[in-house]
């Protein structure tokens, strides 16, 4: 996580606990909540918020690779605000000086340059999408839905004021909800790099890359392929499943994951991909993830192999 803007008051700053790749890119994530008004978390997800609420997300780029944290540079914001009974996205960029940022509806493509964690300067292309496709990810059911503030992904440590308290806590004591907030007894995400078991942790990032539209009402959802960290069922999360249709995407294989051969996997082999027609997930992202691909390969290296006929 990169460190939060200066935020002002009203604008509440929250971390989650498996964030979405972003090709290298950091974020910071705020809520502001019309003055007065509360959220009523009902729920794990799919909280009711008060018309005029405002979810934020900076993304950062670091021009040294061996100096993350010290080269941060922020590149664009994105905005979700509800509106009646919807969401509405907006994409704003910064500019070279770091003193304002414009809205972009058609979104951009920028040339980052950086130098990498050798010392050798390169660039990378990067993608600000157009306000049109934050549904891609954020609608389910025909509403577009915040992702990262739900109940799975805020239990977690975090610093504030000089001290490391507890983000639920903090949160509780900032009087975002209507009724504090609780932890989840069950179906609550794990850091994917940290040391809980590793089913745990690849399923926590599928639930954060992938779980957005692989669900019931997503886009991804006519595939039968649910990616929710909480999902029990083995075949519904991909093991000896079957793709709905053939094509690239499939690259040959049979099964969305096939115990203990993640190279004949294709989750695995949809990760790895760069072409637009194949990756997933389909955005923001340019570049494959590397330990990501790692992780969710090693889970499945390590289920005992089955025939999946």
């Amino acid at each position: 996580e990169i460190d939060e803007l200066t935020p002002v008051d009203g604008v509440v700053p929250y971390q989650v606990i498996s964030p979405l790749w972003a090709d290298h890119a950091g974020k910071s994530r705020y809520v502001v909540l019309p003055e007065g008004e509360q959220i009523v978390a009902d729920g794990p997800e799919d909280w009711l918020y008060p018309n005029g609420t405002i979810i934020i997300k900076t993304f950062f780029y670091s021009t040294d690779k061996r100096r993350v944290e010290e080269t941060a540079t922020p590149i664009e914001t994105r905005l979700m605000i509800k509106e009646a009974a919807d969401w509405k996205g907006h994409t704003y960029i910064w500019n070279d000086t770091l003193t304002d940022a414009v809205r972009k509806v058609s979104g951009k493509r920028l040339q980052l340059s950086f130098v990498d964690e050798a010392g050798v300067s390169t660039t990378q292309e990067y993608i600000v999408p157009n306000t049109n496709q934050c549904k891609d990810c954020h609608e389910r059911d025909h509403l577009s839905r915040p992702l990262g503030l739900v109940s799975r992904q805020l239990n977690r440590p975090v610093e504030r004021d000089g001290g490391t308290v507890s983000q639920l806590d903090w949160l509780n004591e900032q009087q975002l909800f209507a009724e504090p907030l609780l932890p989840l007894e069950s179906g609550h995400l794990v850091d994917p790099f940290g040391d809980a078991p590793l089913a745990e942790r690849a399923r926590a990032y599928l639930d954060s890359n992938c779980s957005h539209c692989h669900r019931d009402g997503g886009n991804g959802g006519p595939s039968g392929l649910v990616l929710l960290a909480q999902e029990t069922l083995p075949r519904a999360y991909g093991v000896c499943k079957g793709p709905v249709a053939a094509g690239d995407g499939t690259g040959g294989f049979y099964n969305d994951i096939l115990p203990g051969h993640p190279e004949e996997s294709i989750i695995v082999h949809r990760m790895k991909s760069t072409d637009p027609e194949i990756k997933m997930p389909e955005i923001p992202n340019r570049l494959p993830h590397q330990a990501g691909i790692e992780l969710v390969s090693e889970w499945i290296r390590q289920m005992p192999e089955m025939s999946c006929d």
